[in-house]
């Protein structure tokens, strides 16, 4: 990881240097200490602050819940999000601010954008920002899913004009936005050892630690780039609450085994969907009877997640006369989507390969962009 990288050849970047630091459990060396440890106990290095983002220092809270500024082994911890505090009163007292968190590969995240605003701050106020690089979970070749309209940019869909799934790690996707939109910060990436674009998670032989509270598996972060719109809907159960979050799609009214065998009619590239059923003890359709289909992955790099989200919605808006986007979350799904047009086209009863093919120019540009800044 890049945090080995920093600590074996990199110290002298921040040198009488004071140091924040952005992180949560995922930071982490390979012998499993954590980054604020590793930077607490060095002799060069002066930690003087923490940073939280979403879900907390401790990667505990529940999404979109405000995190409170708190203390951890004798330093301030600041809260980024949902504070109120403005990303200049955060750097004041700050010289460089490192980065240490393990990303998902998916826009809809949030941990990236708030990277982003950090990495804008910096610019303007004259601080260095240092990211210590993770894997993607989804690999580095997976582009796919529309690019962020304007109306949409947010958190959630996206600060940036960029996909659903990036093929980027976090330290290459900042690289990105510093340059081609201009954020002017003094940005360094330490790049991970031995990694490449097609290395899968399994092949890292690191245990995952998860950096928010339903993404407790790499399975897991691999999928909520599939079913996280859909869950947005609120009319589908995708896990939440389960061992398997964001791993399956269910109803009462569906039929599972119908619903698999259609699905895996169309050859997904990387998946394939096992019917399951399952009666949820809390969340959505409560003790109840639920057919669902299960996201078997099978090949994470080949893996689609925006067309595979596409296409599961598409066959239920075809097969099921129950399933319905409530007009109360069509800018919820509009916005996660980071544009209107899927939803509108989902509506009519175009096929999922008509939606797709929509917005493939539009991702062969950005995977173009994207290769000059390739760290792997």
């Amino acid at each position: 990881m890049g945090v080995d990288v920093f600590l074996e050849h990199h110290t002298p970047l921040v040198a009488d240097a004071r140091v924040g630091l952005i992180t949560n459990p995922t930071g982490r060396t390979k012998t499993g200490i954590s980054t604020i440890d590793a930077l607490q106990h060095h002799p060069d290095i002066n930690l003087v602050a923490l940073f939280a983002l979403e879900h907390g220092i401790k990667a505990k809270a529940k999404a979109g819940e405000h995190v409170r500024d708190t203390q951890m082994d004798s330093l301030p911890v600041y809260s980024l999000y949902g504070s109120g505090r403005s990303l200049q009163s955060a750097l004041d007292n700050i010289d460089v601010i490192i980065y240490d968190i393990q990303d998902v590969g998916s826009r809809a995240y949030t941990y990236i954008w708030s990277l982003a605003k950090i990495l804008k701050a910096a610019g303007e106020h004259h601080k260095r920002v240092i990211v210590l690089d993770r894997p993607n979970p989804l690999g580095g070749r997976t582009v796919d899913g529309p690019i962020t309209e304007e109306k949409w940019r947010s958190l959630v869909g996206g600060l940036y004009p960029v996909p659903r799934a990036y093929g980027l790690t976090a330290g290459e996707l900042a690289r990105y936005l510093n340059r081609e939109h201009m954020l002017a910060c003094s940005l360094t990436v330490v790049p991970m050892k031995g990694y490449q674009r097609n290395t899968r998670w399994a092949d890292i032989g690191r245990e995952w630690v998860p950096p928010s509270p339903n993404i407790p598996s790499p399975q897991a972060a691999i999928t909520f780039a599939a079913t996280g719109t859909i869950g947005a809907l609120g009319t589908l159960h995708i896990g939440i609450g389960t061992d398997r979050p964001f791993q399956i799609v269910g109803a009462p009214w569906i039929n599972a085994e119908k619903t698999a065998r259609d699905l895996n009619a169309l050859q997904l590239p990387g998946i394939q969907f096992q019917p399951i059923l399952f009666e949820p003890d809390t969340w959505l359709f409560r003790n109840k009877k639920v057919q669902a289909i299960f996201l078997h992955i099978t090949d994470p790099i080949a893996f689609r997640p925006t067309r595979t989200e596409v296409s599961i919605l598409a066959h239920l808006v075809a097969t099921y006369p129950e399933f319905k986007i409530p007009k109360d979350r069509y800018e919820r799904f509009d916005q996660a989507m980071g544009t209107r047009t899927v939803r509108e086209a989902l509506l009519k009863g175009d096929t999922a390969q008509q939606i797709w093919e929509r917005w493939e120019e539009a991702l062969e540009e950005f995977s173009t962009a994207r290769e000059k800044y390739f760290l792997y």
